[in-house]
C-alpha cells in the first residue's frame, strides 16, 4: 500500500474543493445571464414595440383610437379613414432624404439611450409601484359625485365621443339617437334632449345621464326623483375646457387621482400631435378650407370650436359668425382649395350649393368626414385632420414630420 502523506492528501482535498467552487460558479454565472437575457427580452422586446407603435402613430394618419381604447376603438389607438392615408412607401423615400451625414454620432446617441432603457427596465423590476386610488367624492361637471358611476347614459354626441376616449367608456349603457351608430352600434340608444325617452332610462338604471342641450324641466325631475342624476356639459371653448371635460368624465368612474392624470395624459398626446402638425406647416403655405355640416348652409366659421382645430392645419376660408351665413354663395366665392363635409353629404350636395368650380374640386381635395367626430378634440378628429393634411400637402408635410420624429 502506497503511503500518502497527511500534507498531499489535504492538498488533494483542497484542489478538489476548488473544482466544485469553480463549477458552481459557473452554473451561477450561466443562470444569472440568462435571467437577464430572458428580463431583456420580454420586457425590453414590450418596450421597443410600444416605441415603434406611438412613432408610427405620430407621422401617419393610420393611426388608432385605444385603450384609452374608445369601445376597442381608442386610444386608442386611432384610426384614419382609409381614403386620406399616407402613402407609407412616399414616407419612407422621404425619410430616407432626410437622415444626417452625421451617421455615427447618430448611432452612438441611440446606443447610449438603448442601454439607459435595458438598465432602468431591470431596475423597475425591483421598484415597487402603487397604484393610485378611486377617490371619493369628487366634483364633476359641477356636481359631487359621491361614490363611483357604475352606469352613464348619454344624450349628447359630444359628451359620447369623450366618454369612448377615456377609462369611463366600459360605463356607458345607452346613447342618444344623434350618436354615431357606426362607432356605438353595440350600445341602446335612449332618445335625444328635446325626446328623451325617459321611461327606458329609468328602466336601464344608470347613476348619472349626460346632457349637453339642457332637458325639460318635467323630464329632469322625474329622472332625478328616480335617482338618477342629470349632468350638464357645456360645450368647450378652449383646450383647457377639453381637458376639464376628460377630467370630470373619467372623475364619475374613476375619483379624482386618476381622473387628474388621465386628463393630463390624453390632452398632452393630442397637443403633441397639433404642435407637431403645427411645426411641420410652418413653412409651407396653408391651403384655404371650408367644413361644410349640411345642404342648408351650415358651416364652421372662424368663431366656432371647429374651426379652431381646423385652423391648425387650413386657413379658414369663410368668416361667418356662428355656424351660418345669409348668404352662402359667399361661402362659394371664397374658392376653398379644401372641402371637409359631412358624410351625409354627396358630391352633388356641393355642386348644387356652388361649389363644384372651387380649386378643391378641381385639385380633387374633398374630404366626407364624420362631423359629430369634429365636435370636440377627439383623437379619432385629430388623425382625421392628419390624415386630410398628409394628403393634401403631400411630401412638403411628410418630409418635415418625419425628420421631426427621426431626431
Amino acid at each position: 500500500m502506497k503511503y500518502v502523506s497527511p500534507q498531499t492528501e489535504k492538498r488533494k482535498r483542497q484542489q478538489q474543493k476548488r473544482k466544485k467552487q469553480l463549477a458552481l460558479g459557473a452554473v451561477v454565472a450561466v443562470l444569472v445571464v440568462l435571467v437577464i437575457v430572458l428580463v431583456v427580452f420580454v420586457f425590453g422586446g414590450k418596450k421597443d414595440k410600444a416605441d415603434g407603435d406611438i412613432t408610427q402613430n405620430v407621422v401617419s394618419s393610420d393611426v388608432q383610437n385605444n385603450g384609452v381604447q374608445n369601445g376597442d376603438e381608442q386610444n386608442s389607438d386611432i384610426t384614419a379613414d382609409e381614403n386620406v392615408q399616407p402613402d407609407e412607401t412616399q414616407s419612407a423615400d422621404s425619410e430616407d432624404e432626410t437622415q444626417s451625414d452625421d451617421t455615427s454620432a447618430t448611432k452612438d446617441k441611440k446606443t447610449k439611450k438603448k442601454k439607459t432603457s435595458v438598465f432602468a427596465r431591470i431596475k423597475s423590476l425591483f421598484t415597487k409601484t402603487v397604484p393610485m386610488e378611486h377617490t371619493f367624492p369628487v366634483m364633476a361637471f359641477g356636481r359631487s359625485i359621491e361614490n363611483e358611476v357604475t352606469g352613464i347614459v348619454s344624450l349628447s354626441p359630444m359628451a359620447t365621443e369623450f366618454i369612448m376616449s377615456s377609462p369611463s367608456q366600459n360605463a356607458l349603457v345607452a346613447v342618444s339617437n344623434y350618436c354615431n351608430k357606426y362607432s356605438f352600434e353595440n350600445l341602446m340608444t335612449a332618445g335625444t334632449p328635446l325626446l328623451p325617452n325617459t321611461d327606458k332610462i329609468i328602466q336601464l338604471d344608470p347613476d348619472v345621464v349626460i346632457v349637453q342641450t339642457p332637458l325639460s324641466d318635467v323630464d329632469k325631475v322625474k329622472l332625478e326623483q328616480s335617482g338618477i342624476m342629470v349632468l350638464q356639459m357645456n360645450a368647450p371653448e378652449s383646450f383647457d375646457d377639453v381637458k376639464e371635460i376628460y377630467r370630470s368624465v373619467t372623475a364619475l368612474t374613476h375619483g379624482g387621482e386618476i381622473a387628474s392624470f388621465e386628463s393630463e395624459r390624453v390632452t398632452a398626446d393630442l397637443q403633441n400631435r397639433l404642435n407637431l402638425y403645427t411645426k411641420a406647416l410652418e413653412k409651407v403655405e396653408k391651403k384655404n378650407a371650408v367644413m361644410v355640416f349640411n345642404s342648408y348652409g351650415m358651416v364652421a366659421t372662424k368663431d366656432t370650436f371647429e374651426a379652431d382645430i381646423l385652423s391648425r392645419f387650413f386657413n379658414i376660408a369663410f368668416d361667418g359668425r356662428n355656424y351660418y351665413s345669409e348668404d352662402f354663395a359667399s361661402v362659394a366665392a371664397s374658392n376653398p382649395q379644401v372641402i371637409i363635409a359631412s358624410d351625409y353629404m354627396t358630391e352633388a350636395d356641393l355642386i348644387n350649393m356652388g361649389l363644384g368650380e372651387s380649386e378643391a374640386f378641381a385639385g380633387g381635395n374633398v374630404y366626407y368626414v364624420n362631423i359629430q367626430q369634429f365636435e370636440s378634440y377627439s383623437a379619432k378628429s385629430i388623425a382625421k385632420l392628419c390624415g386630410i393634411a398628409n394628403s393634401v400637402y403631400g411630401d412638403a408635410i411628410t418630409v418635415q414630420i418625419t425628420a421631426e420624429t427621426a431626431e
